[in-house]
C-alpha cells in the first residue's frame, strides 16, 4: 500500500471520533463506510487498523522498539506467519493506531501452498537468531488447518539450528500469549496486545523492515 484515498482518510478520522465517543464498532464502519464509499478492503483498515485513543495509547506503551539479545519471547505463531505470507503475496499491510503492523485482508487461517508456510517458517527462524533470543515458544491455534502438520516442519526446521525453542499446539493461543511472563510476546493481534500482561514485540514488522526495508503507511497519522 503506497497511499490512502482521499474519502479514506477523511473516514479514518471520523471513525476515530466516533470511537472515542463509545460508539459500537461494527455499526460505526456501517456508517461511516456507507458516507464515504469505502470498499471492503477499505472497511477492513478501519476495523483493524483504528482503535480508540486509550486502548491505542495503551498499546503503544507496551511496545519494544528492540528486543533485547538473550530474550524469552511469545510467539503468536500463525499472527506472524501469515503477515509475512501476505506481505509475498502482495497484499496491503500497514500501522494501526496502537503502533503494530496490520493487513488488509489477504490469507487468514489457510496457506494456499507448503512453499508459502516454508518461506515464512525460515524467515522468522533467521530472524531468530539474528536477534539472539535465548528461548522462543511458537504458539498455534490447533483448530487451524493443518496445524499439527505446520507444529513437525516448525520443529524439523528448527532442529537445523541452535535455536532453543519450543512449538505448542493450543486450543487458543491468545489465551497462551496473555498469560506469557517471558521478555515480551510477539503479536499484532489488538486483543492480546491488550490482555497481555508481558511487553509487545511487532516481530513481523522488524523481520518485514529489516529484510526488505519494507514501508508501511502510518494510519494513526490521520486520527
Amino acid at each position: 500500500m503506497t497511499a490512502l484515498s482521499e474519502a479514506l482518510q477523511e473516514a479514518i478520522g471520523d471513525y476515530r471520533l466516533l470511537l472515542d465517543k463509545g460508539y459500537p464498532v461494527h455499526a460505526t464502519i456501517k456508517l461511516v463506510g456507507d458516507r464515504y464509499r469505502l470498499d471492503r478492503t477499505e472497511r477492513l483498515i478501519l476495523f483493524r487498523g483504528v482503535l480508540d485513543i486509550n486502548s491505542s495509547h495503551y498499546i503503544h506503551r507496551k511496545l519494544l522498539a528492540d528486543l533485547p539479545p538473550g530474550s524469552c519471547l511469545g510467539i503468536d505463531g500463525y499472527n506472524v506467519l501469515f503477515t509475512l505470507i501476505n506481505y509475498k503475496r502482495g497484499h496491503a499491510l500497514f500501522i494501526g493506531t496502537d503502533g503494530l503492523i496490520r493487513d488488509a485482508g489477504g490469507a487468514h487461517g489457510r496457506f494456499e501452498a507448503e512453499a508459502d508456510f516454508i518461506f515464512a517458517a525460515e524467515l522468522l527462524y533467521k530472524y531468530l537468531l539474528l536477534l539472539q533470543t535465548a528461548n522462543c515458544t511458537i504458539y498455534l491455534d490447533a483448530p487451524v488447518s493443518h496445524s499439527g502438520k505446520h507444529r513437525e516442519v516448525l520443529e524439523e526446521i528448527g532442529s537445523r539450528t541452535s535455536l532453543v525453542l519450543i512449538t505448542e499446539t493450543v486450543p487458543n493461543a491468545d489465551l497462551c500469549l496473555q498469560d506469557f511472563s517471558g521478555t515480551a510476546i510477539a503479536s499484532s493481534d489488538s486483543t492480546v496486545a491488550t490482555k497481555s500482561s508481558s511487553p509487545i514485540f511487532d516481530l513481523a514488522r522488524h523481520i518485514l523492515e529489516s529484510e526488505y526495508q519494507a514501508q508501511f503507511i502510518d494510519i494513526g497519522l490521520y486520527v
